[in-house]
């Protein structure tokens, strides 16, 4: 089993000679754990998804997926240390590099507690998406439930090795009919750029690529103030991911254009969201392993600071607009294209995209976890994802929601910004939801 990787694949590989762009998740799991029928379960798994069994060989020209010389899915197994173990261990994960030697793409760190663990699934970019391994998960519990409960099960099947995310894209997102979508493209980033002169988040220590390190804040917000959260947004016409949007931006404003707010400087920044291809593409892809997202990016003035719902309903409005244009189609499937052909090819990518981003800051919500949380004696009682942002960002959002907890884990690149200044945009955020549902409660 062999398949050449993508241009969109081959420089998120490129990416992450820079800085690490390593996925990692971590699910918290209530219930008894036994290290074989895990093992068992981890084998299962990896049989059922053929790039769970891949391993990279070639040139950074010449990349490709390999099966030959790939071996078992890395299992390390660490005594838990309490509910907060899984930050560190994700912030180790986060900055771990895949060799291109390495014989795996996926690792497990497994924080073994009495009737309660954590596992820490890292994963390179190049081959899944969030929700790629979301997916995986309910797999692996839905095996190793079944397993602690003595069921016999058959073999697994192996799911078939999917061309690149580029080759899915539905006809009317290929060629000439993109035109539309390429002039839209067009003017908001070339055309529009110096007119609206967007801002990024100012550096507070400058480094090279190599001595930088993703580090993670967590908040969470969860009972009624979540529910709160959820009714207030439907009335005021927006959605939570919109309000997300616009508390994340307000509060990176405050943070760090306060010059510019007291003096009221005009100010504009743009903030990406992470989109969800898999029902678009042909043939679908259903709940496969793979890379199948993109990113669009939306602008918004912040001085003079809009309220938090006028901007959620810009928010919103804007990013449909987006959608609607088709940017989705060419954020990623194009970034291939800026990939030099000559000289060291990983070095000068890395260079052209380092601080490249039109945007501030960035939001990727997985929203309500779509899994079953119980399998068996296991249940799932958290979720959390985090992903490295190599040389293409600074700071981001990532959001889960399981049951009534919906989980915020800013992800910041130190030291280019420090954690005292994460965790004040952290707070910032949870602060200007709560005021913000309050404000309109009072109203």
């Amino acid at each position: 089993m062999e398949r050449a990787l993508a241009d969109m694949e081959r420089a998120f590989y490129l990416l992450d000679r820079g800085t690490r762009f390593n996925g990692v998740q971590v699910v918290s799991i209530q219930g008894p754990i036994e290290e074989p029928l895990l093992r068992l379960a981890l084998d299962r798994l990896q049989a059922r998804h053929p790039l769970l069994r891949v391993r990279l060989a070639g040139t950074d020209r010449t990349l490709r997926f390999t099966e030959d010389g790939a071996g078992p899915l890395p299992l390390t197994v660490v005594p838990r240390k309490g509910a907060a173990h899984w930050q560190a261990v994700a912030e180790v994960e986060l900055n771990r590099p895949f060799a291109l030697t390495d014989d795996h793409l996926t690792r497990l760190t497994w924080l073994r507690g009495t009737d309660r663990s954590e596992l820490v699934i890292a994963h390179h970019h190049v081959t899944a998406d969030a929700l790629s391994i979301v997916f995986a998960v309910r797999d692996l519990l839905t095996d190793l439930g079944a397993l602690s409960l003595g069921h016999s099960l058959l073999p697994p099947e192996s799911l078939p090795l999917r061309p690149p995310m580029p080759a899915l894209l539905p006809p009317a997102a290929r060629g000439l009919r993109l035109f539309p979508a390429m002039h839209d493209f067009f003017f908001k980033h070339v055309l529009g750029k110096p007119l609206r002169r967007a801002k990024t988040l100012p550096v507070e220590q400058p480094v090279p690529a190599e001595a930088r390190h993703n580090r993670l804040v967590h908040r969470s917000l969860s009972g009624a103030l979540l529910r709160q959260l959820r009714d207030r947004a439907k009335a005021e016409q927006t959605t939570v991911h919109g309000a997300l949007c616009a508390a994340l931006l307000l509060s990176t404003s405050a943070e760090v254009f306060s010059d510019r707010i007291t003096h009221n400087q005009a100010t504009s920044v743009g903030c990406f969201s992470a989109v969800n291809l898999r029902d678009k593409l042909s043939p679908s892809v259903g709940e496969e392993m793979g890379l199948y997202i993109s990113q669009v990016t939306t602008f918004h003035d912040v001085v003079p600071p809009p309220s938090l719902w006028d901007l959620a309903r810009e928010s919103r409005q804007k990013l449909t607009q987006t959608l609607d244009s088709g940017e989705q189609y060419l954020t990623m499937p194009l970034i291939g294209l800026f990939i030099p052909r000559l000289g060291n090819v990983a070095e000068r990518f890395v260079r052209s995209f380092d601080a490249a981003s039109p945007a501030l800051t960035g939001v990727t919500n997985l929203q309500k976890l779509p899994i079953p949380l119980t399998y068996g004696p296991l249940s799932i009682v958290d979720f959390q994802i985090t992903v490295g942002l190599s040389v293409v960002g600074q700071l981001l959002l990532a959001v889960t929601t399981v049951g009534e907890k919906m989980n915020l884990n800013v992800i910041f690149v130190d030291p280019l910004v420090s954690r005292a200044r994460a965790e004040r945009i952290s707070d910032g955020l949870l602060q200007i939801l709560a005021d913000g549902i309050c404000l309109a409660k009072a109203a």
